[in-house]
This record gives structure tokens, C-alpha cells and sequence, in this order.
């Protein structure tokens, strides 16, 4: 890629950035929208902070100046996505001017297009409209390009452990966004790990109110994505909502994760998106606990005997990520 071709990346922080980084991994200049500036990356060359929103009408008509502010400025080759509220001012705006625009559908959406892609799509939008479920493509008339990391566990991966901690960790994630998630806290409070000083444990909560203190341990609101990573590496056991970044993390260094999924019934999403990418995640360190079942046992003991790995292993899929961005620099599609 020549280093003038700038690309614009949109996305909303958490697993739409996640997927953003490793469907554009091609790409080497890379200017950064997003409601969160929580990530760095040698290929992004600047940030751009968006008011978040959700279904503030206003709010997106002020996104709309934004949105004419920063394309009028950078002049971007291409414009991407993988979606999120933030992105509708820019893809109007795309269309407008026009400027190429290129929308990936989120992984998290297993059974119909995310709303934004729904709008997107309905529209006409975007110059090219790629789903990463097959199903979702066929249903939506779109075209279908793969996943843009190896959610489903279908590759091998050679594996460098490091010794196992003398105090094992847990790490607690609730993700980045608005919703409240009190019933995952309310667990942790019930297990014998958790009143046990042999164990350390550090809770990213967000704005929820940890209630009460684990016996060894932190917590904390909202982590830069080094700080999270590094914790992670470091972690015996992960409790985490179900959420995109998450899981694209937990199968780098695969993890021993319990996944406590979102659902919409108890306001902890505004859907349950969270249900279904849950019933398609393959590992055989990964768990899931449904409303109404049992969490298992989490205690010092069961915690001690688990490997951590020394490095990472590369989950992206680059075959994808070669193709988005020969789609960004020129007027080719991609067929799979």
C-alpha cells in the first residue's frame, strides 16, 4: 500500500474496533474514528474522538458536522467499518460526496445484520457490503467474505507456556458499554476464590458498583486495550460478558474463560446478540453460563494447575485482511 493512501477507519470502541484492527491489518495509514480512543497500533497515524450515541437523534445530527469535518480534512482514499451508531453520518456522507465506502458487518450478529448494517444496507449506502456469516449474506442479498479472526477455533497453533503463577489471577471484564451488568458482580461475590487471599483478582466494572471486595485484589473502571492485554497474559481464569473483543482476545492467548453472556430480558443489552455469538464460539478452554445455570467452581486449587502462555498466537485471518484492503484501493470485489 502506498503510504499517501489513507484509509478512515470507523468504529465503535470494543469488538467493532477489535474487528476493525484486524480486517484493515494491511492497511499502514490508518486515521482512527471512534467513540473510545482506547487502542494503539503502529498503523494508525491519528485519532479522532466521536460523541458516542445510540438513539439520540440530536447527537447525530451534531456527528454529521463532525463526520463533514474530519472527511473534509484527512481526504481518505476509502472509508471502512465494521459498524456501531458512529458510522451513519459518515456513510451519508460517503454517499454524498462522493467518497468510497466499505462496510463489514459485525461477527457478533449471527442470525440478521446489526442495526446499523440493517440502515446501511436498506439505503444502499455503501459501495461494497460484506456479511461474515454466510447465512446473514444469503438472507441479505450481500456478499460474503470470511471472518476476520478464527472465532470458531479451527486452527492449530504452536503453543510457548510460561512458569505458573505463585498467586493465581482472575481477571473480571463487563466491556465498555452503557449498560448495566450487576448479575455477573453479584456471582463473583458467591464463589470460594473470590474470599480467598491465595487469589488475586482485578474487576474492569466499568461504572457498575462492586458491592463488595474480593479478600486479595482491584478494581477497576476502564483500561487502556495494552493494560487489559497485559493483565490477561497473566491471568489463571477470565470471567467475561460475551462481547466480540473479548473473545478475539481470549483465543490469543488462549485462556481459560467462563463467558457470562448480556440478555436483553435483564437490561443488560439492547438485544441478545451476546446469546447468539455464544452458541457458536469453539474452545475447549471456553465455558458459558446461560441465565439460570450454575457458575462452576472457581477456587484456589483449580486455579493453581492452569498453563499460561508466554506469547500470544496470531488469530487475525489475513487472507481477509489482504482482500479488504485490495478493496479499498481499487474498484475490484472480493469473492470467496
Amino acid at each position: 500500500m502506498n503510504r499517501e493512501e489513507k484509509i478512515l477507519v470507523i468504529a465503535s470502541a470494543g469488538g467493532h474496533l477489535t474487528q476493525a484492527m484486524c480486517a484493515t491489518s494491511n492497511c499502514n495509514n490508518i486515521v482512527l474514528v471512534s467513540n473510545k480512543i482506547n487502542i494503539e497500533s503502529k498503523n494508525i497515524k491519528k485519532s479522532y474522538k466521536i460523541i458516542d450515541v445510540q438513539f439520540n437523534v440530536l447527537l447525530h445530527l451534531i456527528n454529521i458536522f463532525f463526520a463533514a469535518y474530519v472527511l473534509l480534512r484527512e481526504r481518505p482514499t476509502a472509508v471502512f467499518s465494521t459498524g456501531g451508531p458512529i458510522v451513519l453520518p459518515f456513510a451519508l456522507l460517503c454517499k454524498l460526496l462522493p467518497i468510497k465506502f466499505v462496510f463489514l458487518d459485525t461477527l457478533s450478529r449471527v442470525n440478521e445484520l446489526s442495526n446499523s448494517g440493517k440502515l446501511i444496507n436498506r439505503f444502499s449506502l455503501s459501495n461494497e457490503f460484506y456479511s461474515q456469516w454466510k447465512s446473514v449474506a444469503n438472507s441479505n442479498h450481500v456478499d460474503y467474505i470470511g471472518k476476520c479472526f478464527d472465532i470458531l477455533g479451527e486452527n492449530k497453533y504452536n503453543f510457548s507456556y510460561q512458569s505458573k503463577p505463585t498467586t493465581p489471577k482472575v481477571l473480571v471484564t463487563v466491556g465498555t458499554n452503557q449498560y448495566d451488568f450487576e448479575r455477573l458482580l453479584d456471582i463473583l461475590y458467591t464463589l470460594p476464590a473470590y474470599n480467598d487471599s491465595r487469589v488475586e483478582w482485578v474487576i474492569q466494572a466499568n461504572h457498575n458498583v462492586v458491592k463488595k471486595m474480593p479478600a486479595l485484589g482491584k478494581v477497576v473502571e476502564l483500561l487502556p486495550r495494552n493494560e487489559i492485554e497485559d493483565l490477561v497474559k497473566t491471568s489463571s481464569l477470565v470471567i467475561s460478558h460475551c462481547g466480540i473483543g473479548s473473545i478475539n482476545l481470549m483465543l490469543r492467548y488462549q485462556k481459560k474463560v467462563v463467558f457470562v453472556p448480556r440478555v436483553k430480558e435483564f437490561d443488560e443489552f439492547s438485544d441478545d446478540h451476546q446469546l447468539q455469538i455464544a452458541n457458536e464460539i469453539s474452545s475447549d478452554n471456553f465455558s458459558v453460563v446461560y441465565p439460570q445455570e450454575d457458575f462452576p467452581e472457581v477456587t484456589f486449587e483449580s486455579l493453581a494447575g492452569i498453563d499460561l502462555l508466554s506469547y500470544p498466537v496470531d488469530v487475525t485471518n489475513h487472507a481477509m485482511a489482504s482482500r479488504i484492503s485490495q478493496i479499498l484501493l481499487s474498484g475490484k470485489k472480493a469473492y470467496v
